[in-house]
């Protein structure tokens, strides 16, 4: 009755119909995550549950940025899947994705993490209440950079001092008499990490488009189609071909905006791992969100 009440409230608010979506979404996935994780959200960081530290992508979960206040101790680094409700209302992005560091450190006053996916540069982490430190490192983002990285290798600050992560039980010598932390990115065996990307000098190009790829690892699947803005929605129009576990598609596009997801045996579901998505406004369902930039140079005539 109580949450019924809130949302009648919400759509009598003089807001904009985006943003009430994304209010009644947040507060749907808040209380349901609420009722779920909000007591032990720490037990899902069990060991049961990253055995299989070569592939920690597999075990990526949703979860609501808050929780991070609520953990009681530090756990190996990982990727997640996050809802933050300040970042959904200022930029419309629902899902971020990134890797979570922590480190427990109560009588600690400053911790940073600096590694290789940053040159080096020390990334502040927060302390919450019960000592454990935490940051989640969004790989896209201005502190890291793009050069593709199959390991991670990374030190906490503690105080001024370096360190390596006492909670990720993979560790080397660095050379220097100490320790340095590795994180696994990309596991062995075929590139379950593929997505969407934008092809370069590629024998498709033409002056008013650009060539998108549009991949999805999906080994079981018999059929995956393309929908998007770009084809009404069609899921016969575009369908993708499989090769060695991936599913492929060559488009071309013009420059601009826009809105896509994959109909896996006719079953909707988001580009795995393209971490950019929006909520749809006709049907409020979240889609994979694509931008293609325009071409930075001058394209010659073939």
């Amino acid at each position: 009755m109580l949450f019924r009440k809130l949302i009648e409230l919400l759509f009598r608010m003089k807001l904009i119909p985006k943003i009430k979506i994304l209010l009644v979404l947040l507060l749907t996935i808040s209380v349901a995550i609420g009722a779920d994780d909000a007591g032990n959200w720490i037990g899902s960081f069990s060991s049961e549950d990253y055995e299989d530290f070569l592939e920690p992508v597999e075990k990526e979960k949703i979860y609501y940025y808050w929780q991070m206040e609520k953990l009681k101790r530090a756990v190996a680094p990982r990727y997640i899947r996050y809802i933050d409700s300040s970042l959904t209302l200022e930029t419309g992005k629902l899902l971020n994705r990134g890797i979570l560091f922590t480190f427990e450190g109560i009588e600690n006053e400053e911790v940073s993490v600096c590694g290789n996916f940053s040159l080096w540069r020390c990334i502040p982490l927060k302390k919450n209440d019960h000592g454990v430190f935490y940051t989640v490192l969004d790989p896209e983002s201005r502190d890291t950079i793009r050069e593709e990285l199959k390991v991670l290798e990374y030190k906490f600050r503690v105080d001024g001092l370096f360190t390596h992560d006492p909670s990720n039980p993979d560790s080397v010598e660095d050379g220097d008499g100490s320790l340095v932390s590795k994180l696994i990115v990309i596991p062995t065996g075929p590139n379950k990490l593929v997505t969407t990307r934008i092809l370069e000098d590629s024998p498709y190009e033409e002056l008013e488009y650009r060539t998108v790829e549009f991949r999805i690892y999906a080994p079981d699947a018999e059929v995956v189609a393309l929908v998007g803005d770009f084809n009404h929605w069609d899921p016969e129009e575009d369908i993708l071909k499989k090769e060695k576990e991936i599913f492929t598609l060559i488009k071309k596009m013009k420059p601009g905006n826009y809105l896509y997801n994959f109909v896996q045996d006719g079953k909707i579901i988001l580009d795995t791992f393209n971490q950019n998505t929006r909520l749809r406004e006709d049907t409020g369902e979240i889609s994979s969100y694509l931008t293609v930039p325009e071409r930075s140079y001058a394209l010659e005539r073939k």
